[in-house]
């Protein structure tokens, strides 16, 4: 059976424990999760950054820096800087 992809990773959690009290322990083989806990580490880690990113642009904008400034910043185009950032400051 294959369940719905949920969205947050609470939700992604809670349907692997479920998952994990319906499976029979004599079907589980063990297996190396150093690689895969490493990945999720730094995907929790980008999270964080990009929010404070988003703020620190956010500030920027209010502090009237220009688009092309800001994209400097990043190292991309303003329009790039723009693209990524803009809808999600005037929200």
């Amino acid at each position: 059976m294959v369940e719905q992809v949920t969205n947050t990773r609470a939700q992604r959690s809670e349907a692997l424990e479920a998952w994990a009290d319906r499976i029979d322990s004599a079907d589980l083989k063990e297996a190396d999760t150093e690689t895969l806990r490493a990945i999720a580490e730094l995907a929790e880690t980008r999270n964080g950054v990009d929010e404070q990113l988003t703020d620190a642009v956010r500030s920027a904008r209010h502090a009237h820096r220009s688009w092309s400034e800001i994209g400097t910043m990043l190292g991309v185009s303003k329009q790039a800087a723009q693209r990524k950032y803009g809808p999600k400051i005037s929200a």
